[in-house]
């Protein structure tokens, strides 16, 4: 193992750096005063595990964060397994987990004393990596039996390692590949469903090395090629050998991995994977030993923790001296050979409700210690290996020149599901009761269930300090030109909604117009009356509109016959238009409580009695949604008739053709800003930090936006930097796309 204290080297594959002083940094993105080319990301996602992409940081600081240990996933108890269970490797193979691993005992075990001495490959699989089963799989002869989950017994058994072949031109009967230690070196499996497993060559296809370990290969898809890790032994020390294939079956001569600090220690084992989220960037989680440290004092000194490494070529890593996974508080952790953690990188559910899922591993205890030795699951978010870390008082992170593509044709677009915050659940300066929702800026509500509200309906709302200027109410409309089965209800509480028609109130449904003038209504917007309730509605008969505004009949007209109120965009927004309309159209700004839509039309006396706030006229068996901010969720339909609607919000999704997205996390004080630059670092107009909308909040995928927009397409290909200004927040990953 070749170790490189400060060595900086250039690659074929993009550029590995250490992390070195921001001046160093400095110094290799440029030559003699001149700015080195920009590094072409393209659609790449990039995380903070090195320094590749930071110029400079400034009051902030890279740092490792730690994987989080969850319940034990698996107790190697049956007869063929035992305390000494090791080497394991998981994979998600579609829609099953699998895990495989070396069943085997050391000394006496009281559960199984015929049991002893043996090595055998098993097998396990999930449905969701959390509960795992042993398939009875009836083929390897145990103790007279057949009745286990062994696969192989025989050449490799001692550290047989299996990846699910990722080559495009793999063939059908060689799906899954594996290598294990035999006689010379290592020997070549093949497999056609992962269970039923023969030999490739009856040779070893790998010979130098020292092979007693958890040695490993797989296809990487990012350089089209097989990559092989195993160990060797530099000058005493366990240490990690490479070497690649074409073919799988004839490799390349193996050499030392470079290491990028000054420290010669034992590595165990490797566990280098391509991350599946950034698959040109190799993460390995070897098992540092140091076989002096005896902390608890069993028979067999040694203790171990987790590293990480990381590669941007396969051949140099960069090394996290701290320990990425520690021992903990177990003290059977602390024995010789535990904490080892599987090789093969998954994702489960975290645990905690409404959040994504985890990155997965498994990791080893009771190692050497009674009668079985058992697998934890551990979890960390997603990318969250290392971020950029500032603290509440701020800190800067600028990027080195960069540029980005938009996605190909054909790309799988994101929607994502913006979670805003402008709606707010008044408690205690309602309009009428227990509450009431301000809208304080832009917001939409969706009234499930109301696609169709068939002949006859009522829309009505209470507001109070609506500001001037057009303001949505009821839509199904999406902006464009008005096409049949599109309506829209809307205000202006201020001046008219249009000069043509001079309407203050307006409803229209497939050619059906009707407005009450802002002649006849006068100002009763929020400069005019603040603090003043007023009561909007307007009915649906079959083609015949009457509006009211406040209890009275203002405007009328059309004709019956006109059929169903029903949408071809889907059911009732409320405070704007579908998409593309922007959401800052024509907002609804103000208060707003008593949202109502009713499958029948209300009489002008109802209408009368409604506005004075006699509730009575809405009756348990009514049916549509009512929305009066008495429950204990503001967004729950109070009207059971034809069951309770679901009303979401306030959220809107969004697509871009390019964007900037973040993996983040901030306190509630916190935030994250973002600037972009030209190479030389000046500030792009409409991309300052002042134009930037801070992020708040906890998201593995997040747009960055300037002045309410995330899209990017005008900088497709344009070398830049991105400034970002941090408080106590951190950022563990990002990348261009949609």
């Amino acid at each position: 193992m070749r170790l490189l204290a400060t060595k900086h080297r250039q690659f074929t594959m993009p550029q590995m750096h250490t992390r070195s002083s921001i001046l160093s940094v400095f110094l290799l993105t440029t030559i003699g005063g001149i700015p080195a080319e920009p590094i072409e990301l393209s659609n790449r996602r990039e995380l903070f595990v090195d320094d590749f992409l930071i110029e400079k940081l400034n009051g902030a600081e890279r740092r490792l964060h730690h994987p989080t240990a969850r319940d034990v996933a698996i107790v190697h108890d049956a007869p063929w397994e035992g305390n000494i269970c090791y080497y394991h490797t998981v994979f998600r193979d579609e829609g099953l987990y699998r895990m495989y691993y070396r069943g085997a005992h050391s000394g006496l075990r009281t559960s199984h004393p015929e049991a002893s001495g043996h090595q055998v490959v098993c097998y396990a699989e999930s449905k969701d990596g959390l509960n795992w089963i042993k398939p009875d799989l009836g083929l390897v002869d145990f103790g007279g039996s057949k009745e286990n989950n062994i696969i192989w017994k025989g050449i490799g058994q001692h550290n047989f390692v299996p990846f699910k072949d990722r080559n495009p031109e793999c063939t059908s009967e060689a799906k899954y590949k594996a290598i294990g230690h035999g006689k010379g070196g290592l020997y070549a499996f093949r497999s056609t469903d992962g269970i039923r497993w023969e030999l490739m060559r009856d040779k070893p296809v790998i010979t130098k090395g020292a092979f007693d370990s958890q040695n490993l290969a797989f296809y990487d898809t990012a350089r089209g090629r097989y990559v092989d890790f195993h160990r060797g032994f530099n000058e005493g020390v366990r240490a990690i050998m490479t070497c690649t294939s074409s073919d799988f079956m004839n490799w390349t001569e193996p050499d030392w991995i470079e290491i990028s600090d000054g420290r010669n220690e034992h590595l165990y084992t490797n566990q280098t994977t391509p991350y599946h989220r950034a698959p040109h960037i190799f993460l390995a989680f070897p098992k540092r030993f140091l076989p002096r440290r005896n902390p608890s004092g069993h028979r067999l000194p040694g203790a171990s923790d987790i590293v990480l490494m990381s590669s941007r070529d396969g051949k140099t890593f960069d090394r996290w001296s701290e320990a990425f996974l520690r021992p903990g508080a177990q003290a059977e952790r602390w024995v010789n050979r535990n904490n080892f953690v599987n090789w093969g990188m998954v994702e489960t559910a975290s645990g905690v409700p409404g959040t994504p899922d985890a990155l997965t591993w498994y990791s080893v205890e009771g190692y050497y210690q009674g009668d079985d030795c058992q697998m934890r699951r551990y979890t960390l978010r997603q990318d969250g290996f290392v971020s950029v870390h500032a603290p509440l008082n701020g800190g800067e992170l600028v990027t080195k020149s960069i540029t980005f593509t938009a996605p190909t044709s054909g790309t799988p677009r994101t929607t994502y599901r913006r979670r805003m915050v402008p709606i707010r659940h008044d408690t205690n300066n309602s309009i009428r009761g227990g509450g009431s929702l301000s809208f304080e800026s832009a917001g939409i509500l969706r009234l499930g269930g109301t696609a169709n509200l068939g002949k006859h309906a009522t829309l009505a709302v209470r507001v109070r300090d609506v500001p001037a200027g057009h303001r949505r109410l009821f839509s199904t409309y999406n902006g464009s030109t008005t096409k049949p089965g599109e309506l829209y209800f809307d205000i202006n509480p201020g001046r008219f909604i249009s000069k043509a028609d001079g309407y203050s109130i307006r409803f229209n449904y497939n050619g059906v117009l009707i407005g009450a003038k802002f002649s006849d209504i006068g100002d009763w917007s929020s400069a005019k009356e603040p603090g003043v309730v007023h009561h909007v509605a307007a009915t649906w008969e079959d083609g015949r509109v009457v509006i009211y505004f406040d209890g009275k009949q203002v405007a009328s007209g059309g004709q019956a016959g006109m059929g169903d109120l029903k949408f071809k965009l889907g059911d009732l927004l409320f405070g704007e238009d579908y998409p593309p309309t922007s959401t800052a159209n024509e907002p609804f700004l103000g208060d707003a409580d008593d949202i109502l839509v009713l499958r029948r039309a209300l009489t002008a006396e109802q209408f009368a009695r409604l506005a004075d706030g006699d509730e009575s006229v809405i009756s348990s068996e009514d049916m549509g949604v009512r929305l009066n901010m008495e429950e204990t969720s503001a967004l729950e339909d109070s009207l059971p008739g034809d069951g309770r609607a679901l009303v979401t919000g306030p959220m809107e999704d969004e697509t871009f053709e390019v964007a900037l997205f973040v993996n983040f996390a901030t306190s509630a004080a916190g935030s994250l800003r973002c600037e972009i630059q030209d190479a030389a670092g000046k500030v792009i107009p409409g991309f300052s930090m002042k134009d930037c909308e801070a992020a708040v909040g906890d998201a593995i995928e997040y747009p960055i936006r300037w002045k309410g927009s995330a899209e990017l397409k005008s900088l497709v290909g344009r070398p830049v930097r991105l400034q970002f200004e941090l408080k106590d927040a951190d950022l563990f990953a990002l990348r261009f796309g949609h």
